[in-house]
């Protein structure tokens, strides 16, 4: 028993009169549970240790106001458990003990009868713990998201009998399996499969072991080798939702390994409050893996009461999207339907389209002359830089009044993108897709004119802002000054 929730018994008891000890008691019990889910929202009911009404209802506004009842029990008897179970057990709850289970007033606690209640207890999909497992679990839950996302799942669908040795076992096996997932190791990943589903519903358990199952396949090992789960199908954005809202940090290993399991498109199906540090984290450490079609800048303002923190990435509009200061640059994963509308911009000339290319350091081979009703186009026909060329400033020179409304750029990995600049869209020609990271590196800054700090700033996150060695070269004028 953790001495926090020690105290706070040993302070319950000073109080004369029973409606002071309950608050005390209650007060410390939702403690304890908000250690280890502190999304849950917590409501306490007029009973305490009642047979079959809750001390309190837990409830998740962000899921559809799920709710799971909580009852408080005086004893750690498994024996007096066993015999409580049939009264609460048709609604699935949790059940807390104030005394750490297996210890009881008269020592008598029996190992038969703990058999026997943790296999009651998971048959009827209700979790009885103590204090010293919700402190192991809220000791556990920072080390990484997956700890974090377990000791959510705990709260919300754990079953069976779990004290804090328990708890130490579960989520050892569940790290255990997710590093042996990265490697293909068949006993590690059994493992944790077994110890995650002996301890959570179907539910629950589910978006762990398709996680797991994810991350086996991105790295390469035969799916047939994967462990036999409950739960069947692939990864989906309720899934990747669920383990973005986390709030344990994760290393850059950890989100490399989730990233590999992932696609833009499901991204973009996530739902992600803004800011979230774990999708930063996340696209960071993946934008060398991560696969996109095209992006499109559009003029947004910055609202009052968003986050300052330019740029950032988000998801609005059912797209990924890196969010700057009054623009956005929404990122369409297969298809360029996937975009919002375009805004129609006005096409910039000659002049600013040479600036903005020099700014990225971009190679473009083609360029579009618009005016009125007639169009010019000029194209290198080995895929050489013309913006150089005299001739084009020839072309310009003679289409009085000109403006570029296309160009063709060529990406730092291979491949190139269509620019069009009346609706600030770059994307690939046919079913090409591209890198997330080389799109935008190459084609955002083209679309608009961006200050230096502003580019100097895209260039940060394009390289995976500490997340990845560096994808792109340093360039001087980003370290001057340090």
């Amino acid at each position: 028993m953790g001495q926090e929730f020690q105290r706070a018994l040993v302070a319950a008891r000073e109080y004369d009169d029973p409606s002071g000890r309950i608050s005390v008691i209650k007060q410390a019990v939702m403690t304890e549970v908000r250690s280890m889910d502190p999304a849950v929202d917590v409501r306490f009911t007029d009973y305490f240790n009642n047979s079959i009404a809750p001390d309190m209802i837990l409830r998740w506004p962000s899921e559809n106001n799920r709710e799971r009842l909580l009852f408080v029990r005086p004893t750690g008897d498994p024996g007096w458990l066993l015999n409580e179970l049939p009264l609460v057990s048709p609604y699935k709850p949790l059940m807390f003990t104030l005394e750490d289970l297996h210890v009881t007033p008269h020592g008598n606690g029996s190992g038969a009868a703990r058999d026997s209640l943790g296999v009651a207890a998971s048959a009827a999909d209700t979790w009885i713990t103590d204090a010293s497992a919700t402190e192991a679990m809220s000791a556990g839950r920072t080390r990484s998201p997956v700890l974090g996302m377990l000791s959510q799942a705990l709260v919300r669908g754990g079953r069976g009998v779990s004290d804090g040795q328990e708890i130490r076992d579960l989520a050892g096996a569940t790290e255990g399996g997710f590093d042996g997932a990265s490697s293909g190791s068949v006993p590690a990943a059994r493992s944790a499969v077994e110890a995650i589903e002996g301890h959570l519903n179907a539910e629950q358990s589910g978006r762990i072991t398709r996680l797991l199952r994810a991350v086996w396949e991105a790295h390469g090992s035969d799916a047939a080798r994967f462990p036999t789960t409950s739960s069947v199908g692939r990864l989906t954005a309720d899934d990747l939702s669920y383990l973005l809202r986390i709030t344990s940090e994760g290393s850059a290993e950890f989100w490399r390994r989730i990233g590999r399991a992932i696609n833009t498109e499901l991204l973009g199906g996530a739902e992600v409050a803004d800011p979230s540090p774990n999708l930063q984290a996340l696209v960071s450490a993946s934008l060398d893996t991560l696969q996109a079609k095209g992006t499109r800048l559009a003029y947004e303002p910055f609202q009052l009461g968003e986050s300052e923190d330019f740029p950032r990435w988000m998801v609005a509009n059912r797209c990924l999207a890196l969010r700057g200061l009054n623009w956005t640059s929404y990122v369409a994963a297969r298809r360029a339907a996937e975009f919002p509308a375009a805004d129609d911009a006005e096409m910039p000339d000659l002049k600013t389209v040479r600036e903005r290319a020099a700014g990225s350091r971009a190679r473009i081979t083609e360029i579009q002359f618009e005016r009125t009703d007639r169009a010019v186009t000029y194209e290198s026909t080995e895929g050489g830089e013309i913006l150089g060329d005299v001739a084009l400033s020839h072309i310009e020179a003679e289409l009085q009044g000109a403006r570029v409304h296309k160009a063709v750029v060529v990406l730092p990995d291979g491949g190139s993108a269509d620019i069009d600049f009346r609706q600030r869209t770059a994307v690939g020609p046919g079913s090409a897709t591209f890198l997330l990271g080389s799109l935008l590196w190459s084609a955002l800054p083209l679309l608009s004119n961006f200050s230096s700090e502003e580019q100097a700033d895209l260039r940060r996150i394009l390289r995976g802002d500490s997340y990845q060695d560096t994808l792109f070269p340093e360039w001087p004028e980003d370290n001057a000054g340090n």
